[in-house]
């Protein structure tokens, strides 16, 4: 955290806090009826990454409460990551930017649904504030440094604690138990037939390379991409030792670090970017054989679909952030890894250095990986 941001988020907790003890009761951990509940609320503004991150514990709640209507409440950009998602009624949505006026009308029209329960994955004091205000009695939420405003139902972050293991904790303090901790994307058939149309005539192994991403509305984080020249070497050393069918995808945010990754490229690739929908990018790789990208909302997307997935990582903590799945890897230069069964982190692959700095992870160690998901290259299984 940037220094100028201690006396800020200091105040935010202070306030926070003050106005927890005038509006909310302390956690209360009293039974449930699922019965009784007929409509929840679900709260998970940003960001897409954040929002597929949340799937597990929607699972777990449809299980839970199989007879209630759970209502999403997110943002239009987060809102493609819950389509098809069999665990969700229907998504409302939350605005891109908040002004007070937009609050007091969105706590009333949520007011006017007359929820029964309601779930905040969010750590801000405000999203947690329009569960007491929308009129909510059973409100589970996360109680970062007393941000839990109203919250009868609350969970305390511990340091480390992957994100997904903090919104499953979520869930099961209202009675919702983890149902597996893996995230989920259903993509149409429509998006289905259309990745096949796109990489008809690819020879496999087809690896979709993603060099963007860490470009959400108002979030923009570019120290979180791996190099793309370094992108550009990878991909022209799987076309040389796997004779691999290398499909680069990308937003319009990610034009420039797609070109700069094909201009590096020693070899033909097939360009995707600006062409795909979000379906239709959960789509294609669902049906690559490998997926490589940097700490973005894609890289948990081709993990959602069963994708054997390779994120790089820097500056951020793989250990909250990462990609989850048995056949979901990590690169990085330098963790406090440790030993969590629950979601394998044992498929993280780096180096112990003093700063976890994105472009000190080489090219080699990639690509060791890249071996580990596709086996030996043609040469060495011919020998």
């Amino acid at each position: 955290m940037k220094p100028e941001g201690r006396p800020r988020e200091r105040l935010i907790e202070i306030a926070a806090r003050s106005a927890d003890r005038l509006t909310g009761p302390a956690s209360r951990r009293v039974p449930i009826d699922p019965s009784a509940i007929s409509r929840m609320l679900v709260i998970k503004p940003c960001c897409l990454g954040d929002v597929l991150m949340a799937t597990p514990a929607l699972r777990a709640l449809r299980r839970a409460f199989p007879k209630t209507s759970i209502h999403m409440l997110t943002t239009e950009w987060c809102a493609p990551a819950l389509i098809g998602n069999p665990n969700v009624t229907s998504t409302f949505r939350y605005p891109d930017k908040m002004t007070t006026a937009r609050y007091a009308l969105l706590a009333r029209r949520l007011r006017d649904r007359h929820y029964d329960a309601g779930v905040c994955l969010d750590r801000s004091p405000l999203v947690n504030g329009l569960l007491l205000l929308a009129g909510i009695p059973i409100r589970a939420g996360i109680d970062s440094a007393g941000r839990g405003i109203g919250l009868t139902h609350r969970v305390t972050p511990q340091p480390d604690m992957h994100v997904t293991e903090l919104y499953l904790a979520v869930a099961e303090s209202i009675g919702a138990s983890p149902v597996g901790s893996e995230p989920e994307y259903h993509p149409s058939e429509q998006a289905r037939t259309e990745a096949k149309q796109l990489l008809n005539g690819l020879r496999d192994p087809i690896v979709v390379i993603h060099p963007g991403g860490a470009v959400n509305p108002g979030v923009q984080m570019l120290s979180k991409r791996w190099p793309a020249i370094m992108f550009g070497e990878l991909a022209s050393s799987l076309i040389q030792d796997y004779q691999a069918s290398v499909v680069v995808i990308g937003a319009e945010s990610d034009r420039d670090a797609v070109q700069t990754s094909i201009d590096f490229t020693d070899g033909t690739v097939t360009n995707l970017c600006r062409r795909l929908s979000i379906d239709e990018v959960g789509a294609v790789c669902e049906q690559a054989q490998l997926y490589i990208g940097n700490d973005s909302g894609m890289s948990h997307l081709a993990a959602a679909v069963g994708a054997a997935t390779i994120t790089i990582f820097g500056p951020t903590s793989p250990e909250r952030y990462r990609p989850l799945g048995p056949r979901a890897e990590v690169c990085a230069s330098a963790t406090t890894q440790r030993s969590h069964a629950q979601f394998d982190l044992r498929n993280w692959h780096g180096r112990a250095d003093a700063a976890m700095d994105i472009s000190a992870v080489t090219v080699d160690e990639v690509l060791a990986a890249c071996a580990r998901a596709l086996g030996p290259t043609p040469e060495i299984g011919r020998s």
